[in-house]
């Protein structure tokens, strides 16, 4: 996300996503419009993303990830309940001293209809696909001064029925192994950095990201879809989970309201851990050094439906 406040020129392209060091996201810098600015996030934004990842996708085949040694069955999440199993994606993914397994499947038909879900998202914020994977938008009046949380929100409200059936996986071995807060969180995060990173550019895509949903079901997405992914995740957990926007740094990241040392962000007197969920192996808490810029991040809260 190449974004820049109004009057100011765009950030830098940030490399790509953090391996230990470094990290990227969605590439958008702002386009000029009416002989000014728009501010972006703030009031009505235009944005064009990078035309440096060429990659046009209708149906995204993720490569399955192999199986790990002596890894936990979580068992299979499957939207409908009577999917056929063929029709899931496996995921193998390691933590520190453990190793986990399992499926999750969403039909074609639910597939189908989060992306029309995602249609009428993009219909309400007057989004346009320019040419390339440019694109600009604008929020409707009610969501002024909040855009990135209406779409959050939406997304997360539209999305909680596909992602309930994998959140109840985790629930589950939670329950079994007496998980805490943070050791849920630790195998929450760890599954969803190990999901494949990509921009999405298919034409279905907008607003430079993907539905929860869409992530788990086709095993890839980026920063910010990545993090609202586990937002939705941890929240049905019953832990509180903030998605972290760097505007002007180009990227998005998880916040976790858990009592971890390391880089926070506050909300309402309440600070929320920095998590980054681009790769496998970054611990809650450990902050990428070029993105060591406090003021340029925000706490979005997110409003995820709960039992």
């Amino acid at each position: 996300m190449r974004w820049a406040e109004a009057g100011q020129p765009p950030a830098p392209r940030p490399p790509p996503p953090p391996v230990k060091k470094g990290g990227g996201c969605l590439k958008w810098t702002l386009v000029l419009m009416g002989g000014g600015f728009l501010m972006c996030c703030c009031l009505s934004l235009a944005a064009v993303e990078s035309a440096e990842d060429p990659l046009e996708w209708k149906r995204i085949v993720t490569p399955e990830q192999k199986p790990v040694a002596n890894e936990v069955a979580l068992g299979d999440a499957f939207v409908p309940e009577d999917l056929a199993p063929s029709s899931a994606r496996n995921y193998h993914w390691k933590q520190t001293h453990a190793a986990w397994g399992l499926r999750y499947g969403l039909s074609e038909e639910e597939h189908t209809e989060v992306y029309a879900r995602f249609a009428e998202l993009a219909d309400d914020f007057a989004f346009k696909q320019g040419s390339g994977t440019s694109f600009t938008w604008a929020a409707p009046s009610e969501c002024r001064d909040r855009e990135w949380q209406c779409v959050f929100d939406t997304l997360a409200k539209d999305n909680a029925d596909d992602v309930k059936p994998l959140t109840a996986l985790f629930r589950k071995v939670q329950q079994e192994k007496r998980l805490n807060a943070l050791q849920t969180t630790e195998l929450v995060v760890s599954f969803v950095q190990n999901i494949t990173y990509r921009l999405p550019t298919e034409e279905t895509a907008a607003f430079g990201m993907l539905p929860p949903a869409i992530v788990v079901g086709d095993g890839s997405g980026d920063c910010d879809s990545k993090a609202l992914l586990a937002v939705v995740m941890l929240r049905q957990l019953g832990i509180d989970a903030v998605v972290l926007l760097g505007s002007s740094l180009g990227h998005a990241a998880l916040g976790v309201g858990l009592p971890v040392t390391g880089k926070k962000f506050a909300l309402n007197g309440k600070k929320y851990v920095f998590v980054e969920v681009t790769t496998p192996g970054w611990a809650l808490g450990a902050l990428p050094p070029e993105y060591d810029v406090p003021k340029a991040w925000r706490v979005i809260p997110v409003d995820v439906p709960v039992e």
